[in-house]
């Protein structure tokens, strides 16, 4: 079942500034839109018909996009996880650099710059597990935390691992919101909670956007 995004309400509240409200909308697999501290934040976008590094094969996805590409409010920040195709998807990210308004800051782990830019995007922060970067927000700047997660990366059969792989922490004006990416249970959830208590309302992030069915391999 698929409820029909409430797009009056984003665009006003993509306008809204300083008076932004809360808000995510799940657009599909780990792509979602959170509105929070005057920005919005995009997760993984994968808004392609398939997960793969050809448009006529490999995995299909079973729904369309909750939101198209050309429905989203501008978009301040996109973050990725990770380079497998269903969460580093280039079609989708090369489109939203070229939003009207200009480019979105994209941040990605290690090594992951490289790809971008050879795809024609530019505006690209790499970071380091628990480094970080800024984008101002109407309400004042909004950090960007790469957090270590327990998964892998590669998109050929002889790069695994080349490049890092991580999840996020958000700390906006107001709100705070924790994103995993592809991630199995580890000690990294309780490494960063304990990293992050003292920033954080009763000790807890406002938001956390997690995966669900990693069940194989064991680790």
């Amino acid at each position: 079942p698929r409820v029909a995004a409430d797009h009056a309400f984003l665009d006003a509240n993509a306008a809204a500034g300083a008076a932004m409200q809360t808000s995510v909308t799940w657009i599909g697999h780990a792509t979602a839109l959170v509105q929070m501290g005057g920005v919005a934040i995009l997760t993984d976008p994968i808004f392609s018909e398939r997960a793969s590094p050809v448009s006529f094969a490999g995995p299909k996805r079973a729904q369309p996009p909750g939101l198209a590409l050309d429905q989203l409010p501008r978009v301040d920040a996109v973050v990725v996880s990770h380079n497998h195709y269903d969460h580093c998807d280039l079609p989708s990210l090369v489109a939203l650099a070229k939003q009207r308004g200009g480019s979105p800051l994209f941040v990605v782990p290690l090594g992951l710059r490289a790809l971008l830019v050879e795809a024609g995007i530019d505006r690209v922060v790499e970071l380091d597990w628990w480094q970080s970067t800024k984008v101002e927000g109407a309400s004042g700047p909004v950090e960007i935390v790469l957090v270590p997660v327990q998964h892998w990366s590669g998109r050929r059969l002889d790069d695994r691992m080349r490049t890092l792989w991580g999840g996020y922490a958000v700390f906006a004006p107001g709100g705070s919101f924790y994103f995993a990416g592809d991630t199995g249970y580890s000690p990294d959830f309780a490494d960063a909670r304990a990293r992050f208590a003292p920033r954080l309302v009763d000790g807890g992030f406002d938001l956390a956007l997690l995966p669900i069915g990693a069940y194989e391999p064991r680790w």
